[in-house]
């Protein structure tokens, strides 16, 4: 049977980012103690029914996990050992900001098992800090990032591109410097404007504006030419790695691998005698917390997906990695005529006259132009 991939989700944060719609809080630190006992009761409570799957990948997300203790890491951890197998070369990532760790901190996470770092830069420019939100200025941010370099040879830094008061020569800056720190993997996400955030509400009031799509466009292309020239390549539309140094657990999401979720607001697919399943828990942390406390159901979702539903969620993650869906693949669990209703003849032929799309016998996937546009062509192929 196939490894299984385990997110943990830690929800809180110092302060919340104004243009964060994730499932985080901010909360007084003198609960993160027994969250963190409740988390473990989660996921020993999940693990019951997973004894025969061995794991590849833990990711404790957020959030900003970073805030947890060292303890309650390697407590998780220990229960993942003794309730299924952790394969020996398992991925261990922990999310981080800046300004909530020190050096001795990323010791101790790492003593304890973590051997990936993921670190939420968003930018080394003062100005683009202040406009993100962040909790750390443009000198702490430095220093975050060399102690990480200090500490793990394995480590991810995420930058945000696209917004008013950020130039091409700001995140060529950014990309520069994340690779004089030795990062060998960057995710790097266009800025959105998602609803029920300071940044949707402040948009819609005129009080910042979006750029402008040719700023946008010469940021992608800026990203895309530099990268590639320090041998970092795009696995993924907004992902880059030196060859071997990709996520194992993010790429388990988009070759739509098992995964489950432990924590408020998780989410997990799990297949069960053929079928894949959409689990989603509570996503209130009270709630959550209270139902598991109570020994009641933690998930507010647990469903069976159509072959519909299975294949327009195969596309939609499929078509973010740079290799494509593989269509053998698609073909074992998916029918033949849904595949054929959704991604028809005449939808691809289009796209691939508009070099948008390239589709061979084994794969499909999209094109640079077509990556640009990845929204626009997942709507029109699944509408």
């Amino acid at each position: 049977m196939a490894a299984l991939a385990v997110y943990v989700h830690w929800p809180f944060c110092v302060s919340k980012c104004p243009y964060c719609d994730f499932m985080s809080v901010v909360a007084d630190p003198a609960l993160y103690e027994d969250f963190e006992e409740l988390l473990l009761k989660d996921l020993k409570n999940e693990l019951k029914n997973f004894s025969n799957r061995s794991v590849s990948s833990i990711f404790f997300g957020g959030g900003t996990p970073s805030l947890m203790r060292a303890k309650s890491i390697e407590n998780m951890l220990k229960a993942l050992q003794n309730q299924c197998l952790l394969e020996n070369n398992a991925e261990i990532t922990l999310e981080a900001n800046p300004g909530t760790f020190d050096h001795q901190k990323l010791l101790d996470f790492k003593n304890v098992g973590i051997n990936r770092l993921s670190l939420g830069v968003q930018s080394f420019r003062e100005k683009n800090l202040r406009f993100l939100g962040r909790i750390y200025d443009e000198k702490q941010s430095r220093r975050a990032a060399e102690i990480v370099s200090r500490v793990f040879t394995n480590f991810s830094m995420d930058f945000i591109y696209g917004y008013q008061c950020q130039t091409p020569e700001d995140l060529l800056q950014d990309l520069a410097q994340a690779l004089d720190f030795g990062c060998r993997h960057l995710s790097c996400y266009q800025l959105t404007f998602e609803k029920n955030t300071p940044f949707f509400r402040q948009l819609a009031a005129g009080i910042i504006k979006k750029i402008d799509e040719n700023h946008e466009l010469e940021c992608c292309k800026l990203i895309n030419d530099f990268l590639p020239n320090k041998n970092i390549h795009r696995y993924e539309v907004s992902n880059y790695a030196v060859l071997g140094w990709e996520s194992r657990h993010n790429l388990s999401y988009w070759k739509y691998q098992d995964y489950l979720g432990v924590g408020p607001g998780a989410h997990g697919r799990i297949t069960h005698d053929g079928r894949k399943y959409e689990i989603v828990k509570i996503s209130s942390p009270e709630k959550w917390a209270a139902a598991l406390e109570n020994g009641e159901n933690t998930e507010s979702i647990r469903k069976m997906l159509s072959f519909q539903e299975e294949l327009e969620e195969r596309v939609i993650m499929g078509l973010r990695l740079a290799d494509g869906i593989d269509l053998k693949n698609l073909q074992k669990t998916i029918p033949e005529k849904n595949i054929r209703q959704t991604l028809t003849d005449q939808k691809i032929y289009f796209l691939k006259t508009q070099n948008l799309l390239e589709k061979t016998n084994e794969k499909i996937k999209l094109t640079y132009s077509g990556m640009l546009k990845m929204n626009s062509i997942l709507e029109f192929l699944l509408d």
